[in-house]
């Protein structure tokens, strides 16, 4: 009786390695996929082409368009004729079924990206088998780009999934010249190629080789295969790829847009004149971030590794990889501006990667596997699969820890890693308010006015669902008003002079540093709201809120920050009763104390406080006496500074108390060096330090989106009066966080 094949156990091991590597990435596609779009290309990058996708459901038409919410068609010349429709005709079908849903900005790439690790195990398993297959899967799941974006609604992942269904399809085709193979590989080319431009590009090398192979090459220089079957499946393909290309020029031709989709990819390319060294070192940190030296190193090493392959064995499953590397490499060159600006121009190199990797190892297997078999002729075959599988996972265990913690990173930044140094805002405080407070009382499609400070962008106008006019301040209680009832600002980048004049005209509502005035209502006192943050439960963290607190807006104005902002803009204010129950209160009832000469009350708050701060930071700032008393670092899913003052005199002008962060040095497991951008960190107060009154102690709150490593917080005051520090040290440190 026959036993079982030695080489069971390693497939078995494979299989585990793929589920694992299948349930971790449907983790990351999954996770937050009910939350609000916030900003950054994963939010507001992507809501804006479920907008253009809504046009279409609206208004019955066959284009994304631009115009959102205007209540009237979009004309012609607001068509959206830059790439092939893919990516906005399957959000268009989710829109059909389910309206208008914030899940659907992260449904349909999260379902794609699902699919891709089975699919690149399934490719490398059909020729070179289980260990190759799962090596495969393994290395794409672990480098930090395709998780960061593996939730990500743009052209990336709808041609990834394309290309590499595309590839699966055929290759089983050609197994077993079964139709649905064949079906799955025409689905996969669609895909691929009314995804973006750069979706022909990664076929087209399958496509070339399999017409050499089929119609040019002797027979005797491929391998056997069956002319019928293969002839059609090439015909029909080159036929689906050319048919959608015509489909695009000529909905582009209809729309008379095809001057703007010509100027639209000039204006991508740029870099003329540059040297591709110079190109590259500019975008160093995010390339290092994006994949990890050693992936890099890897990846260049396979290429011609790959080459060999594909002309010594002369199989289309040795094209695969090639073609990936192929398009990857004309879009991230060819197109400079468009790589410049974005962060994950660089997508397409991760399924050539893991396909890549997983050959090499395969080459190095069977080599090993083949000198075994001359003298063990039955371990051949195990050997080769056990060293291909450990070979491969050696790398993949290397970059896990890079790859796990940066989709925190990712997450938190809405896409945009460092942002090349620039602030960074999730806008989901202001966010939570249009949704909590706005929404219930405005009818879809009402217009909103808008302060220039509340950075009106895609995600506002997403969540809001209506156009936005801009207005310096509100129009209470005029008539009109009715049409465009809320005004809306934020409080932090809006003069303390305009806050006095504004909080005059209107009732105006604050919710942290969100500003709402319903201009319907008389004007009267402000009312300051809680948006009471805490901590998500597991369930609210996994699908809502992954990397912000959870917030609930108060049904009534919260006594202690209301008494706060009526007291420093002006007006009358009742003192808070009852005792304070968390640290900001605390602060509040020390400031109340003070203002109504209770010395002792205060002193004894304040010794509550001091007991929650790190003192070692304290520092002294001339002119005026300012104090930073201390900093407390808070934890959970948005880990903050707070940076606590002590005021001296008043201040003469609306400082800020500016922190950035700088690397200095890596951790200890990770493959990523330091990233040498440093990162402009706060935004000014909500409450103008102008406003700021002698003995009173304030906050400064800094988010950390925090990078792999070991990064150092420090800051300093800027502005027209700004402090500095008595010893004259040019900064502060404020903490250093792993």
């Amino acid at each position: 009786m026959k036993g079982p094949s030695p080489a069971v156990p390693i497939e078995r091991i494979a299989r585990v390695v793929v589920v694992l590597a299948s349930v971790w990435f449907g983790f990351t596609a999954l996770w937050g996929v009910l939350s609000i779009p916030g900003g950054g290309h994963l939010g507001a990058g992507s809501a804006g082409n479920v907008m253009a996708a809504e046009q279409m459901v609206r208004w019955h038409i066959v284009y994304p368009a631009w115009d959102w919410y205007t209540g009237q068609p979009p004309p012609k010349i607001s068509y959206i004729c830059h790439h092939p429709f893919g990516q906005y005709w399957v959000p268009a079908v989710l829109l059909w079924v389910f309206g208008h849903r914030d899940f659907i900005v992260h449904l349909p790439p999260a379902l794609m990206s699902i699919a891709i690790p089975p699919l690149l195990y399934g490719i490398a398993r059909e020729k070179w088998g289980a260990a190759t297959g799962a090596v495969a899967a393994a290395a794409y799941v672990v480098l930090p780009i395709s998780v960061g974006f593996s939730q990500f609604l743009n052209l990336e992942t709808f041609c990834i999934f394309g290309a590499l269904l595309f590839f699966w399809g055929h290759t089983r085709h050609m197994v077993t010249g079964k139709r649905r193979h064949l079906v799955a590989s025409l689905i996969g080319l669609a895909f691929a190629c009314s995804g973006d431009w750069a979706g022909y590009l990664l076929v087209a090398p399958t496509l070339a080789w399999a017409l050499l192979r089929a119609f040019v090459l002797p027979v005797r220089l491929t391998p056997r295969f069956k002319l019928a079957p293969y002839a059609r499946w090439w015909a029909l393909s080159v036929a689906l790829a050319v048919g959608s290309l015509v489909l695009w020029l000529a909905l582009f031709y209809k729309a008379e847009q095809l001057a703007e989709w010509m100027s639209a990819a000039q204006a991508r390319r740029g870099g003329e004149g540059v040297k591709l060294e110079t190109i590259l070192e500019t975008r160093k940190n995010w390339i290092d971030f994006s994949f990890t030296p050693l992936a890099i190193k890897l990846g260049k090493l396979a290429a011609p590794v790959c080459l060999v392959r594909l002309l010594v064995t002369r199989r289309d499953e040795e094209t695969y990889s090639l073609g990936l590397l192929f398009g990857a490499t004309i879009q991230y060159v060819a197109f400079t501006q468009g790589a410049d600006v974005h962060i994950f121009w660089s997508h397409y190199f991760a399924p050539y990667f893991a396909l890549a990797l997983a050959q090499v190892v395969h080459a190095i297997g069977a080599g090993v596997g083949l000198a075994v078999r001359r003298f063990a002729p039955r371990r051949g075959a195990t050997v080769a699969a056990l060293v291909t599988l450990v070979l491969g996972l050696l790398p993949v265990l290397a970059m896990t820890h890079d790859g796990v913690l940066s989709l925190w990173v990712w997450r938190r930044t809405g896409g945009r890693y460092d942002d090349k140094g620039s602030l960074i805002r999730s806008h989901l405080d202001m966010l939570a308010v249009l949704e909590q407070v706005v929404l219930p009382r405005t009818m879809r499609g009402t217009p909103i006015d808008t302060h220039p400070s509340a950075n009106w962008g895609w995600e506002h106008q997403w969540k809001y669902q209506g156009l936005a006019n801009t207005a310096g301040v509100p129009g209470a209680g005029n008539p009109s008003a009715a049409s465009h009832p809320f005004w809306i600002a934020r409080g932090s980048a809006v003069p303390s002079d305009e806050q006095k004049k504004i909080a005059g005209i209107g009732h105006l509502r604050i919710y942290g540093d969100t500003w709402l005035v319903d201009q319907r209502e008389a004007p009267g006192p402000l009312d300051a709201y809680s948006l009471n943050e805490r901590e998500p439960n597991p369930l609210q963290w996994l699908l809502f809120d992954p990397t912000e607190p959870h917030r609930i807006v108060g049904s009534a104005p919260d006594p202690w920050l209301t008494w706060e902002w009526r007291t420093h803009l002006g007006q009358d204010a009742a003192p808070p009763a009852g005792q304070p129950s968390t640290l900001d209160e605390i602060r509040i009832a020390h400031n109340a104390a003070l203002a109504r000469g209770d010395e002792a009350a205060a002193e004894r708050w304040r010794e509550q406080i001091d007991r929650q701060l790190d003192r070692t930071v304290e520092t002294r700032f001339e002119p005026g006496g300012l104090r930073l008393i201390g900093v407390r670092l808070t934890g959970g899913v948005q880990p903050r500074i707070e940076s606590w003052f002590e005021v001296g005199a008043p201040f003469e002008a609306d400082d800020t108390f500016a922190v950035k962060s700088v690397m200095e040095q890596p951790s200890g497991w990770t493959l990523i060096p330091p990233d040498k951008t440093d990162r402009e960190m706060a935004w000014p107060t909500s409450l103008p330090t102008r406003l700021w009154k002698p003995r009173f102690l304030y906050t400064t709150v800094t988010v950390m989106n925090h990078r792999i490593g070991r990064e150092r917080y420090w800051g300093r005051w800027s502005g027209s009066s700004a402090p500095h520090r008595a010893d004259n040290r040019p900064e502060t440190t404020l903490a250093e966080v792993r």
